[in-house]
């Protein structure tokens, strides 16, 4: 993994995102004189220049060769669904979260496609990273006369912070199997990431001389950052260091309720007016215009605001509406004066159908009030977190009625939305990029340990843990020894675990310790029901020549930025072991 304050002349960003991905980039030279300075990629969307690229994949029918991305992708399944050629194909849409839901993640987690073909989730990733990663270095050949050297580059991988540890590295492994050196890879927090770039922005108005200017936020400012993306709102708490630096003040927190929420009541809402099998029909007979369909919302739900006073027009594709009327036989007005929405939708004439503004503001009531009420939680306890600013980032940061509703909600914060909201987090993660020990300080987001046993305490540890050696001793097994505990405030590369052990077969070259995590600080037994099984940490290389008992190895973890670093030494002979963490078993 890469070092702190890298000193490659590249530094290459990739946001994967929920629903848009892109890429950002840097040369050192730039970065020296103005950080800020950041190459970002602009895609062609057919109707003009759009910076992220929607995360769609289309992989040809052998499964295994990725034929094209975004709104290239989206275009030309279409094509293929009208010619009725795309049965064999594989198109990935918004796959992303299934890796946030999916709690047993393993190498070989399977998800869907659009109609339901099956295809190993790491595959798909890696191969939208390398078209990616191929795609930033084709465009920065076209810049520089010479010739960029894979080991020039360091690359940074934004995740959203509230994923877990098995996700983060899932990420890292499919970015390997896309052609990064896992020595030249960084995962940046995607709330961290908009941090730091917000602290290198203008944003806080300050008065001197008489005169007033706009600078960054001020040491000892403390302030919220809301990552609000399309799959989920990431949320960290940030506090300006006297050097500019930050420390995060609570551990990140959040949940999916991203603008996919939004997108999903306005797909419950063509459900309840033309029924769930012909939207599913629409959907698999006529995608192109499914896609479509769903563009044309994404622009309008943008325009929505608390203050809407005009109603929406959508146009039906013709597709669904001959759908619509071979499986039901009613015109759609005679469907709608069936539904709730009898009152407030209206069909126009040239396939059109009237929404209320009510109706529109409706899609966004479960994302916002999920994103309030976990916000609420800070801001009545602000004699506790001190928060003075909320910063707004992501693309669903650009929607007036979320930025209102943390207006309403959060009345003593000072919301902000940055220039280039939906850039922060890329940007960001190149800065990262070259300064990964900005965040100074990070909050522990679990308890960390170790399993272990210890002498047997007849009346305090249960029967049925107990444990009788050869030598007759009697331990406790199953026991909880933690290293790290949940809310603990770390730096940046600062030792959080060593420990002294060897193999436990005289046949072994390696020794295993079996991490566990806890979400509260007091557990006892890794049998809790707080307490979860995180991966093992394994070391390798050790001299079989020597007795078991001298085949002793120091282990050091290392919390740095994202993530624990380990460092294993024989203790004999002072030679550096592998040792890596797995959480992917």
């Amino acid at each position: 993994m890469a070092s702190e304050n890298s000193t490659k002349i590249l530094v290459a960003a990739i946001d994967f995102g929920t629903t848009f991905s892109s890429w950002a980039c840097s040369f050192r030279h730039d970065y020296e004189k103005d950080p800020t300075k950041i190459l970002v990629r602009e895609w062609n969307s057919g109707v003009g220049i759009s910076s992220k690229a929607p995360t769609t994949a289309l992989i040809r029918p052998d499964g295994k060769t990725l034929d094209s991305i975004g709104y290239n992708a989206e275009d030309k399944y279409g094509r293929l669904a009208e010619n009725d050629e795309h049965k064999d194909w594989y198109y990935f849409r918004r796959f992303k979260m299934s890796l946030f839901k999916d709690k047993s993640l393993t190498r070989n987690t399977i998800i869907d496609d659009e109609m339901g073909k099956k295809m190993a989730a790491i595959k798909v990733i890696s191969l939208v990273i390398r078209y990616l990663k191929d795609d930033l270095c084709e465009q920065v050949k076209l810049k520089m006369a010479g010739a960029l050297l894979p080991e020039d580059i360091q690359w940074v991988l934004s995740v959203p912070a509230i994923w877990n540890d098995k996700a983060r590295q899932f990420m890292r492994e499919a970015a390997v199997q896309a052609g990064i050196s896992d020595k030249q890879l960084l995962i940046a927090l995607e709330p961290e990431a908009a941090s730091l770039y917000c602290r290198r922005i203008p944003l806080e108005l300050k008065e001197s001389g008489g005169t007033s200017s706009i600078v960054p936020l001020s040491p000892g400012t403390r302030y919220i950052v809301v990552d609000a993306g399309g799959g989920t709102i990431d949320i960290t708490i940030h506090e300006v260091l006297e050097d500019g630096n930050v420390k995060e003040i609570h551990k990140a927190t959040g949940g999916a309720w991203g603008g996919q929420e939004v997108d999903k009541a306005f797909k419950q809402f063509l459900i309840k007016i033309f029924g769930n099998p012909v939207v599913k029909q629409f959907k698999v007979e006529a995608m192109e215009d499914y896609v479509g369909l769903f563009r044309d919302f994404e622009l309008k739900k943008r325009i929505v605001s608390p203050n809407l006073n005009e109603d929406v027009t959508f146009s039906i594709p013709v597709s669904l509406l001959e759908i619509f009327k071979e499986n039901s036989g009613e015109t759609l007005s005679e469907a709608i004066n069936q539904t709730q929405f009898a009152t407030n939708v209206r069909v126009l004439k040239g396939n059109k159908l009237r929404l209320d503004q009510s109706i529109m503001r409706g899609f966004f009531d479960r994302s916002l009030r999920s994103v309030c009420d976990h916000l609420q939680t800070f801001h009545e306890d602000n004699e506790k977190y001190g928060i003075s600013v909320a910063l707004l980032v992501g693309g669903f940061a650009e929607s007036v009625m979320l930025r209102e509703a943390i207006r309403e909600n959060c009345s003593t914060w000072k919301v902000l939305v940055p220039d280039g909201a939906s850039l922060a987090v890329l940007k960001g993660a190149v800065l990262y990029g070259y300064d990964q020990s900005a965040i100074v300080y990070r909050v522990a987001r679990y308890t960390y340990g170790v399993r272990t046993r210890r002498d047997f305490i007849d009346g305090v540890h249960p029967e049925e843990y107990l444990v009788v050696n050869d030598e007759g001793e009697r331990f406790c097994k199953h026991m909880f020894a933690p290293f790290l505990t949940e809310g603990t405030l770390v730096r940046y590369n600062q030792i959080v675990y060593k420990i002294g052990g060897n193999p436990s077969d005289s046949k072994n070259d390696y020794l295993n310790i079996s991490i566990y995590a806890s979400t509260v600080k007091d557990a006892k037994f890794i049998t809790n029901e707080c307490c979860f099984f995180l991966g093992n940490l394994k070391v390798t290389g050790l001299d079989t020549s020597i007795p078991r008992s001298q085949r002793k190895v120091d282990v050091t973890i290392t919390h740095k930025g994202t993530d624990l670093h380990v460092h294993a030494t024989d203790t004999r002979s002072g030679r550096k072991l592998n040792a890596y963490i797995d959480l992917l078993d």
